[in-house]
């Protein structure tokens, strides 16, 4: 007889473990995890800022009937080129909707600006009754990135 072979002892029975509660369990576990995986909704709002090195000027006629409104990094709206509060830019928007209906807002951020503050403008502005938002890019060189 070879010494790994071993012979059950009498008078003790043969313990077995059924797997199959376990794989059952393991299949309803799977399911559940695969049900709530799926209904979960993200907080977040996913907004890339679009950059450009294609972007050229070439509608300036355009750009007289535009409102431009920039998010700078450091938290300063600017507001056709100029720099405006927070809490001024809904009357200023209102202003310049009024001297121009037909205008049109460029929204502009910079690529630090969270979009947290993106989207507040971009309610400010539908708030000041214009229609829709713009999004514009900065002409942006590839070699600016080697830097």
């Amino acid at each position: 007889m070879s010494a790994m072979s071993f012979r059950p002892r009498p008078g003790r029975k043969n313990v077995t473990l059924s797997v199959t509660s376990l794989v059952d369990v393991l299949f309803l576990l799977i399911i559940f995890f695969m049900l709530t995986g799926t209904f979960k909704r993200s907080g977040e709002l996913e907004l890339r800022l679009p950059d450009s090195s294609t972007a050229t000027g070439e509608n300036a006629a355009e750009t007289a009937q535009q409102i431009e409104l920039v998010a700078t990094d450091d938290g300063t709206f600017l507001l056709q080129g100029a720099p405006v509060e927070r809490t001024d830019l809904p009357a200023r928007l209102v202003a310049l909707r009024e001297t121009d209906p037909q205008a049109q807002v460029v929204l502009k951020a910079e690529s630090d600006v969270h979009h947290g503050t993106v989207v507040a403008l971009l309610d400010i502005v539908r708030e000041c009754g214009f229609p829709g938002v713009g999004i514009g890019t900065y002409v942006h060189s590839p070699l600016e990135e080697v830097k």
